[in-house]
């Protein structure tokens, strides 16, 4: 009986698997001075007294954006509570306006942290587009 059991916990070993999945997919480009169009898929619906509570069983979100900016076009923090990674794609730079004033590299695989309650103003300051992926944490 006890061969048995030991065979049974070698051969059928109980595995869990986390998986993390984005709530909301987007394209978005940004061309100067102010535009910027989007499209992909919806994000579930929020509460609109409390952003930061997220769907009905309060776990965390994760929404990734891809994003072109045009040469000379910026983009703004679009919520201050909640953190930001910008991961590079095809190379270039981004120059922050808010403090603290830095440039942020879009190297292929460069991973920056804005962190919440840090607004930021990110603009393309190249003669050439850049892209990027923009990926929202909210708690």
């Amino acid at each position: 009986m006890r061969t048995i059991v030991v065979l049974l916990a070698l051969f059928c070993p109980g595995i869990a698997i986390a998986q993390i999945t984005s709530s909301l997919n987007l394209s978005c480009t940004v061309v100067a001075p102010n535009g910027m169009g989007c499209n992909g898929i919806g994000v579930a619906p929020m509460d609109p007294m409390n952003p930061n509570k997220g769907n009905e069983k309060d776990r965390p979100t994760l929404s990734v954006t891809e994003m072109n900016l045009a040469p000379g076009a910026f983009f703004e923090s679009p919520n201050a509570s909640s953190d930001l990674l910008v991961l590079g794609v095809s190379g270039g730079d981004l120059l922050n306006e808010k403090t603290p004033f830095r440039h942020v590299p879009l190297e292929r695989d460069s991973v920056s942290l804005m962190p919440k309650g840090t607004p930021f103003r990110l603009r393309n300051d190249g003669s050439e587009s850049v892209q990027f992926r923009l990926i929202e944490i909210r708690r």
